[in-house]
Protein backbone atom coordinates (compact mmCIF):
# COMPACT_ATOMS: atom_id res chain seq x y z
CA UNK A 1 0.00 0.00 0.00
CA UNK A 2 1.51 3.31 -1.09
CA UNK A 3 0.64 5.28 2.03
CA UNK A 4 2.99 8.11 1.17
CA UNK A 5 0.68 9.17 -1.65
CA UNK A 6 -2.03 10.27 0.79
CA UNK A 7 -1.93 12.74 3.68
CA UNK A 8 -4.44 12.01 6.43
CA UNK A 9 -6.21 15.11 7.78
CA UNK A 10 -8.31 14.75 10.92
CA UNK A 11 -10.99 17.45 11.19
CA UNK A 12 -11.18 18.35 14.88
CA UNK A 13 -12.16 22.02 15.04
CA UNK A 14 -15.94 21.81 15.48
CA UNK A 15 -18.09 23.41 18.17
CA UNK A 16 -19.91 20.19 19.22
CA UNK A 17 -23.17 22.15 19.49
CA UNK A 18 -25.40 19.08 19.73
CA UNK A 19 -23.21 17.37 22.32
CA UNK A 20 -23.52 19.96 25.09
CA UNK A 21 -20.94 22.05 26.91
CA UNK A 22 -18.02 19.69 26.35
CA UNK A 23 -15.94 19.13 23.21
CA UNK A 24 -17.03 15.68 22.07
CA UNK A 25 -13.73 14.68 20.47
CA UNK A 26 -12.03 15.02 23.87
CA UNK A 27 -14.58 12.77 25.58
CA UNK A 28 -13.40 9.42 26.89
CA UNK A 29 -13.93 6.43 24.66
CA UNK A 30 -12.81 3.07 26.08
CA UNK A 31 -9.90 4.58 28.00
CA UNK A 32 -8.88 7.18 25.43
CA UNK A 33 -10.47 10.20 23.80
CA UNK A 34 -12.36 9.98 20.50
CA UNK A 35 -9.57 11.81 18.68
CA UNK A 36 -6.88 9.53 20.14
CA UNK A 37 -8.81 6.46 19.02
CA UNK A 38 -8.79 7.73 15.44
CA UNK A 39 -5.10 8.69 15.56
CA UNK A 40 -4.14 5.28 16.93
CA UNK A 41 -5.80 3.58 13.96
CA UNK A 42 -4.21 5.95 11.45
CA UNK A 43 -0.77 5.33 12.94
CA UNK A 44 -1.39 1.59 12.64
CA UNK A 45 -1.70 1.97 8.87
CA UNK A 46 0.97 4.67 8.48
CA UNK A 47 3.87 4.91 10.94
CA UNK A 48 5.18 8.06 9.20
CA UNK A 49 3.58 10.72 11.39
CA UNK A 50 4.43 13.41 8.85
CA UNK A 51 1.56 11.96 6.83
CA UNK A 52 -0.97 12.72 9.59
CA UNK A 53 -2.32 16.20 10.38
CA UNK A 54 -4.97 17.42 12.82
CA UNK A 55 -6.88 20.68 12.31
CA UNK A 56 -8.18 22.12 15.56
CA UNK A 57 -10.09 25.19 16.63
CA UNK A 58 -12.58 24.75 19.47
CA UNK A 59 -10.70 24.05 22.76
CA UNK A 60 -7.48 24.12 20.76
CA UNK A 61 -5.10 24.17 23.75
CA UNK A 62 -6.77 21.15 25.34
CA UNK A 63 -6.66 19.35 22.01
CA UNK A 64 -2.98 20.13 21.50
CA UNK A 65 -2.09 19.01 25.03
CA UNK A 66 -4.00 15.76 24.52
CA UNK A 67 -2.12 15.03 21.30
CA UNK A 68 1.40 16.08 22.39
CA UNK A 69 2.50 12.47 22.84
CA UNK A 70 1.57 11.63 19.24
CA UNK A 71 4.09 13.98 17.65
CA UNK A 72 1.77 14.88 14.77
CA UNK A 73 1.15 18.37 13.39
CA UNK A 74 -1.82 20.09 15.01
CA UNK A 75 -2.85 23.25 13.15
CA UNK A 76 -5.10 26.00 14.50
CA UNK A 77 -7.93 27.13 12.23
CA UNK A 78 -8.78 30.62 13.46
CA UNK A 79 -11.97 30.59 11.37
CA UNK A 80 -13.29 27.38 12.93
CA UNK A 81 -16.56 29.04 14.01
CA UNK A 82 -17.43 29.35 10.31
CA UNK A 83 -17.84 25.60 10.13
CA UNK A 84 -16.44 22.54 8.39
CA UNK A 85 -15.66 24.27 5.09
CA UNK A 86 -13.12 26.56 6.77
CA UNK A 87 -11.11 23.56 8.02
CA UNK A 88 -11.23 21.80 4.66
CA UNK A 89 -10.05 24.89 2.77
CA UNK A 90 -7.40 25.55 5.45
CA UNK A 91 -5.31 22.52 4.51
CA UNK A 92 -5.56 23.21 0.78
CA UNK A 93 -3.76 26.50 1.37
CA UNK A 94 -0.73 24.64 2.74
CA UNK A 95 2.00 23.21 0.54
CA UNK A 96 1.05 19.58 -0.01
CA UNK A 97 3.39 17.22 -1.80
CA UNK A 98 0.98 14.31 -1.94
CA UNK A 99 -1.29 12.88 -4.60
CA UNK A 100 -4.33 13.03 -2.36
CA UNK A 101 -5.83 14.12 0.95
CA UNK A 102 -7.97 11.89 3.14
CA UNK A 103 -10.37 13.89 5.32
CA UNK A 104 -11.33 12.07 8.52
CA UNK A 105 -14.00 13.60 10.79
CA UNK A 106 -12.78 13.66 14.39
CA UNK A 107 -16.10 12.30 15.67
CA UNK A 108 -16.06 8.97 13.82
CA UNK A 109 -14.25 6.52 16.15
CA UNK A 110 -15.62 3.34 14.55
CA UNK A 111 -13.81 3.62 11.21
CA UNK A 112 -11.63 0.51 11.15
CA UNK A 113 -8.03 0.17 10.00
CA UNK A 114 -9.34 -2.27 7.40
CA UNK A 115 -11.57 0.44 5.92
CA UNK A 116 -8.77 3.01 5.93
CA UNK A 117 -6.55 0.59 4.03
CA UNK A 118 -9.27 -0.36 1.56
CA UNK A 119 -9.96 3.30 0.70
CA UNK A 120 -6.28 4.18 0.26
CA UNK A 121 -5.63 1.11 -1.88
CA UNK A 122 -8.58 2.03 -4.11
CA UNK A 123 -7.24 5.58 -4.44
CA UNK A 124 -3.85 4.27 -5.55
CA UNK A 125 -5.51 2.08 -8.20
CA UNK A 126 -7.97 4.71 -9.45
CA UNK A 127 -5.91 7.72 -10.51
CA UNK A 128 -7.57 11.14 -10.15
CA UNK A 129 -10.76 9.64 -8.74
CA UNK A 130 -12.52 10.81 -5.57
CA UNK A 131 -12.80 7.90 -3.15
CA UNK A 132 -15.74 7.62 -0.78
CA UNK A 133 -16.93 4.74 1.42
CA UNK A 134 -20.49 3.48 1.41
CA UNK A 135 -22.44 1.14 3.66
CA UNK A 136 -25.72 -0.37 2.43
CA UNK A 137 -26.15 2.43 -0.12
CA UNK A 138 -25.43 5.16 2.45
CA UNK A 139 -22.50 7.44 1.61
CA UNK A 140 -19.96 7.85 4.40
CA UNK A 141 -16.54 9.16 5.37
CA UNK A 142 -13.59 9.57 5.09
CA UNK A 143 -13.27 11.13 1.65
CA UNK A 144 -10.04 11.01 -0.37
CA UNK A 145 -9.60 13.91 -2.79
CA UNK A 146 -6.97 13.80 -5.57
CA UNK A 147 -4.56 16.63 -6.32
CA UNK A 148 -6.42 17.73 -9.46
CA UNK A 149 -9.16 19.21 -7.22
CA UNK A 150 -7.01 20.97 -4.63
CA UNK A 151 -7.30 24.43 -6.20
CA UNK A 152 -11.05 24.08 -6.63
CA UNK A 153 -11.56 23.64 -2.88
CA UNK A 154 -9.27 26.36 -1.53
CA UNK A 155 -12.11 28.78 -0.88
CA UNK A 156 -14.69 26.65 0.92
CA UNK A 157 -16.51 28.54 3.65
CA UNK A 158 -19.18 28.05 6.29
CA UNK A 159 -20.46 24.64 7.26
CA UNK A 160 -20.11 23.01 3.86
CA UNK A 161 -18.11 19.96 2.90
CA UNK A 162 -16.29 19.31 -0.35
CA UNK A 163 -18.72 16.81 -1.91
CA UNK A 164 -21.19 19.17 -3.55
CA UNK A 165 -18.40 21.03 -5.34
CA UNK A 166 -16.91 17.90 -6.89
CA UNK A 167 -18.12 16.16 -10.08
CA UNK A 168 -20.26 13.12 -9.29
CA UNK A 169 -18.85 11.25 -12.31
CA UNK A 170 -15.43 11.14 -10.65
CA UNK A 171 -16.60 9.50 -7.41
CA UNK A 172 -15.75 5.88 -6.69
CA UNK A 173 -17.86 4.42 -3.88
CA UNK A 174 -16.16 1.65 -1.91
CA UNK A 175 -18.22 -0.81 0.19
CA UNK A 176 -17.03 -0.47 3.79
CA UNK A 177 -18.26 -1.18 7.32
CA UNK A 178 -20.87 0.60 9.43
CA UNK A 179 -18.22 2.74 11.11
CA UNK A 180 -17.89 4.86 7.97
CA UNK A 181 -21.45 6.20 8.35
CA UNK A 182 -21.55 6.52 12.15
CA UNK A 183 -20.58 9.77 13.87
CA UNK A 184 -20.93 11.01 17.43
CA UNK A 185 -23.24 14.04 17.67
CA UNK A 186 -24.86 13.50 21.06
CA UNK A 187 -24.09 11.82 24.39
CA UNK A 188 -26.40 8.99 23.35
CA UNK A 189 -24.29 8.49 20.21
CA UNK A 190 -21.16 8.26 22.38
CA UNK A 191 -22.74 5.55 24.53
CA UNK A 192 -23.82 3.68 21.40
CA UNK A 193 -20.29 3.99 19.96
CA UNK A 194 -18.79 2.44 23.10
CA UNK A 195 -21.18 -0.51 22.90
CA UNK A 196 -20.58 -1.00 19.17
CA UNK A 197 -16.82 -0.79 19.62
CA UNK A 198 -16.92 -3.73 22.00
CA UNK A 199 -19.27 -5.68 19.74
CA UNK A 200 -17.14 -5.06 16.62
CA UNK A 201 -13.98 -5.87 18.60
CA UNK A 202 -11.89 -3.13 16.97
Amino acid sequence: MKNNTVIKVVLAAGLSKRFGLKNKILEKFNGKTLIETILDRLIQIDSNKNNIVVIGGNNYNSLKNTLNKYDVKVFYNKNYKNGLGSSVSFIFKKKINKNGIMFIPGDMPLISTKDFKKLINTFVQKKNKIISPCYKKQIGNPLIIPKVYFNLLKNLKRDEGARKFLPSKDFVHVPCSYGTIFDVDTKYDLLKAKLLNKKLNY
